[in-house]
């Protein structure tokens, strides 16, 4: 049961707060500050309510002591004072809040609650982080939900084996990081780790970026350059967003892949390999390969160990583990204080779906810090404004275009064509549905995205998931 210890001289404070939290919590107290000092040194305690002044040494002083021999102790200071010099010393002190006499009891408990739940999550990511750990010593992965654990648990039977391994998921899900961690648990782990981001590699470099080549084989090369598949050696080649890598490349990927060999750029010498190859891609390369988009053949030999990551908005119990571990991250180097988010903002974080998942929410931590970090607890009026639109937006209503009786629109809900899942049949009707807005809209995005209720950024992510071709690049252009 949780325990929390009270300090205060007044006989009369000390049991009205027994009183009012005796129901829900084990309560000890205690009349001085060594008094207090006993009681910690023999209990586990989750909290501690303390007086400011009392007989003899202060509460500060014991505030003092506790920070130093307790440091993850949470303490809520009480007074009847409720001057700003003492509230402002009590937080420099460490003090995660200030509760002034007489007590409001609604308000005394909420702080309290408040408080307990931030332990209880700091402990939850302490326990996650010592197991992940023990698993990936080198880098941290956080998430314990049953989908994301499935998939971490794939990633390190894969690490022993030494076959190609294909890392699918959404823009932000830490597929380098899942790369990274396969390569540190593998047999290869003392050799070279080395990514080629395929989309940020202009066509005409990325061969030679792969193979290297040499002095003269183009304008430019007043040099010998070796390749990454050089670079690597034994180790790990990781290959980013792979589906963006175009026909011409992939030709002479596969070869490498099928011979275990390459010559450089203007070069007469072969050259072997023995890297492990590790992909990543945002998109589906089966549904690429049947559209005649990625080669069906280089899919197959990437394809041997598939280990695809969730999104976050699959695996929302992971969010409230996230935020904790950015804010313990982020905190230090930012010189923030800030130690939570309190209910409301969690809630809204939590309904929030994520487009740029695990990255996004990253970045949302470090603006906050950025902009609030001298706050102990984040309010959910410090949150950005997508979150609070996205919880109070109603379900949009359709287009009249889209609407039933419109062409093209049945007039009730059908159910899914024979071999078709749910998710197919509820993907194609919202394709439709945003096609007529953009057409409506003139392809502008951001009037699309008002018609539907809802804000470019998520019309843009659903655009890319359902395979809708991108609206005019004009709508960019001016900044909508």
């Amino acid at each position: 049961m949780t325990k929390l210890l009270i300090v205060d001289d007044e006989q009369g404070s000390r049991e009205a707060l027994r009183l009012i939290f005796s129901h829900d919590y084990a309560v000890l107290s205690a009349a001085t500050a060594e008094e207090a000092q006993k009681i910690l040194a023999r209990e586990l305690m989750d909290l501690v309510l303390l007086d400011v002044v009392m007989p003899g040494r202060s509460g500060l002083d014991l505030l003092r002591q506790i920070r130093a021999d307790h440091p993850d102790l949470p303490v809520i200071m009480v007074s009847a004072s409720t001057a700003i010099p003492a509230v402002v010393e009590a937080i420099r002190e460490g003090a995660l809040d200030f509760v002034s006499k007489p007590f409001d009891v609604e308000n005394i408990r909420h702080v309290v609650r408040r408080a307990i739940e931030t332990r209880r999550l700091h402990r939850q990511v302490a326990v996650l982080s010592s197991e992940l750990s023990a698993a990936f010593p080198t880098r941290r992965i956080v998430g314990r939900s049953p989908c994301f654990v499935a998939a971490t648990g794939l990633l390190r039977q894969a690490a022993a084996a030494d076959a190609t391994v294909l890392i699918q998921g959404e823009s932000g899900t830490g597929k380098e990081l899942a790369a990274r961690l396969l390569h540190e648990q593998s047999p290869r782990r003392d050799e070279p780790f080395v990514a080629v981001h395929c989309a940020a590699l202009p066509e005409n470099l990325l061969e030679s970026e792969l193979f290297g080549h040499e002095k003269g084989a183009f304008t430019g090369a007043d040099r010998q350059k070796p390749g990454r598949f050089e670079l690597a050696g034994s180790g790990t080649l990781f290959f980013d967003e792979i589906g963006e890598m175009s026909a011409a490349t992939q030709v002479k990927l596969l070869r490498v892949l099928q011979e275990r060999e390459f010559m450089r750029v203007g070069g007469t010498r072969t050259l072997r390999t023995s890297a492990r190859i590790v992909a990543a891609t945002a998109r589906d390369l089966r549904v690429e390969a049947a559209a005649g988009r990625f080669r069906e053949d280089l899919f197959y030999r990437l394809n041997v160990v598939q280990i695809r990551l969730p999104p976050l908005r699959e695996r929302r119990d992971d969010i409230p583990l996230l935020l904790a571990h950015f804010l313990g991250q982020l905190g230090p180097a930012l010189h923030a204080g800030t130690r939570a988010f309190d209910a409301e903002a969690l809630r809204l974080l939590c309904a929030y779906d994520w487009p740029g998942n695990v990255r996004e929410l990253r970045n949302v931590v470090e603006r906050v810090l950025v902009l609030h970090g001298r706050e102990p607890t984040v309010s959910a009026a410090r949150l950005p404004e997508e979150f609070h639109a996205a919880a109070v937006r109603p379900a949009p209503a359709l287009p009249a275009a889209a609407a039933p009786g419109a062409p093209g629109v049945a007039e009730d809900v059908s159910l899914p064509a024979d071999g078709q899942t749910l998710d197919e049949a509820v993907g194609a009707f919202e394709r439709r549905i945003i096609a007529e807005a953009l057409r409506q809209a003139g392809g502008v995005q951001t009037r699309a995205a008002q018609r539907l209720g809802s804000t470019r950024r998520i019309l843009r992510y659903k655009m890319a998931k359902l395979g809708l071709a991108e609206a005019d690049p004009s709508d960019n252009a001016v900044g909508r």
